[in-house]
């Protein structure tokens, strides 16, 4: 008789593949490797390229942060499982909910340390609400000033003057950078006399490296690039073959 899939899931020590593993925990990749990075989750080294989770390290997982895991295999087609019923004799939520964001924002069975307050801390999920920031983008900053954080309402918090004073700095620095390393489309227009199609044509062509201004509205022309590309035009243009002759 064949073995039941929950039963020979919980006995299954094989290794899943990154993928398999978000789909087990039902998270993105993102978070998982998150999990990996915090040292929450181990992971086995098959090879230089080749990173396997087992399944036995999942399920410790799902058990210490009372997650219920996925089954990872397939159920039978005839298999009729019960709707379980919702929990009404649980304590109502308190604090926001984000539905949009990937975490709850201040889940009501976990407190905040003494002194940490929703005027004094920001949580992750109000952090990237509130300043339009992706979570990548925010660990780079959290990283680049070393933002001390708390263990609150169930998340990671920060000192709200931290958080807005890092993120300022952060935003003055990629602005002066950009200006610094890049053109913008209407200082080339204005140093070189061309018109904004010329330009966008000769980056295109010469392979000068682009990318988008803050808002995505406008493109910025690394400089080097530009200044190289234009250089090795000028030595096989015609126009100027003709003024050395």
């Amino acid at each position: 008789m064949a073995q039941n899939f929950e039963q020979f899931s919980q006995s299954d020590s094989r290794l899943l593949t990154i993928k398999e593993a978000a789909d087990f925990l039902r998270i993105s990749r993102r978070s998982l490797f998150y999990l990996i990075s915090n040292g929450r989750l181990q992971t086995v080294k098959l090879s230089p390229r080749t990173t396997r989770i087992s399944l036995k390290e999942l399920q410790r997982l799902t058990e210490a942060t009372f997650v219920a895991p996925a089954s990872p295999f397939p159920p039978f087609n005839n298999d009729k499982r019960e709707k379980k019923k919702p929990d009404t004799s649980a304590k109502p939520e308190t604090g926001n909910v984000n539905k949009k964001a990937k975490c709850r924002m201040t889940p009501a069975s976990d407190k905040a340390p003494e002194g940490v307050t929703h005027d004094t801390h920001y949580t992750l999920a109000e952090v990237m609400r509130k300043f339009g920031i992706k979570y990548g983008r925010f660990y780079e900053v959290r990283n680049r000033f070393q933002l001390p954080s708390v263990h609150a309402w169930g998340t990671t918090a920060f000192r709200k003057e931290d958080v807005e004073e890092a993120i300022a700095k952060y935003n003055e620095e990629q602005g002066k950078a950009q200006t610094e390393a890049y053109y913008t489309c209407f200082d080339i227009m204005q140093k070189y006399g061309l018109g904004k199609t010329q330009v966008r044509r000769f980056a295109e062509t010469h392979g000068v490296r682009i990318k988008k201004a803050k808002g995505g509205r406008a493109n910025l022309y690394l400089k080097a690039d530009w200044e190289a590309a234009r250089k090795k035009a000028e030595k096989t243009s015609a126009s100027t073959k003709a003024k050395r002759s």
